[in-house]
């Protein structure tokens, strides 16, 4: 058996579980105007291979204000298999995200054109879900990547801890008292891999924690990229 194979055979059928997931996505971005770039995505979700847990679209606005500062905006529209169907007789649920953020390359701040970048962002998003209670989160990124010269892969990681101002709610006989904690540590690493001078597919492998989850996430995600000018 050779090592390839060898590695299918385990790798396969332990992805294929429903406690790790599987990420397709595609997105198209745009530049209007100077120092401006409008993204639209789409994301499917999949537990394991081939078990629909829920697809995105959305749009993002993002404008650089200063050399290594950009803000942006974003709205997100999902649908997923609804776990509540024996109430209002559908498959389907609905979920909706709007967000703000800003993000920051301190790299740029002291070099002009420098083939490492360090982001680090900061984005409030809030979540509405049918049955479920709206939340707002603090979503803190860390993340790096290196343009390695005349090669056609760009190795990245990322870091994401993600705070929900409504993780806890307690009902009292007097007063409904609401806490707010962290609710999960995300991390992916992988490579962005050119394919032409507009389209790139970026490959990675993540893991997510999530709070009162004894076991962790795998993710493994696949993402088609279109730039256009």
């Amino acid at each position: 058996m050779s090592i390839r194979t060898y590695f299918l055979a385990i790798f396969l059928p332990f992805w294929g579980i429903s406690q790790n997931q599987t990420w397709l996505g595609a997105e198209i971005n745009l530049k209007p105007v100077k120092k401006t770039k409008l993204t639209f995505s789409a994301q499917h979700r999949m537990n394991g291979f081939s078990e629909w847990n829920r697809t995105f679209l959305e749009g993002k606005f993002s404008a650089k204000v200063v050399q290594g500062v950009h803000v942006f905006a974003g709205q997100r529209f999902g649908i997923s298999p609804n776990r509540h169907s024996s109430i209002d007789l559908k498959a389907t649920t609905y979920l909706y995200r709007t967000a703000i953020g800003i993000e920051l390359n301190p790299v740029d701040w002291f070099l002009d054109k420098s083939r490492f970048h360090l982001g680090i962002t900061e984005q409030m998003q809030w979540a509405q879900r049918k049955f479920q209670r709206s939340n707002t989160v603090l979503r803190s990124k860390v993340s790096a990547k290196y343009d390695i010269k005349d090669f056609p892969m760009t190795p990245f990681i990322q870091w994401e801890h993600f705070y929900d101002f409504q993780r806890d709610i307690t009902y009292t006989g007097a007063e409904v008292l609401i806490d707010g904690g962290t609710a999960a540590f995300r991390a992916f690493g992988g490579c962005i891999i050119e394919l032409s001078k507009t389209q790139e597919l970026q490959v990675s492998v993540g893991r997510r924690k999530n709070f009162l989850r004894e076991n962790p996430q795998w993710i493994l995600s696949l993402k088609y990229s279109v730039n256009l000018k």
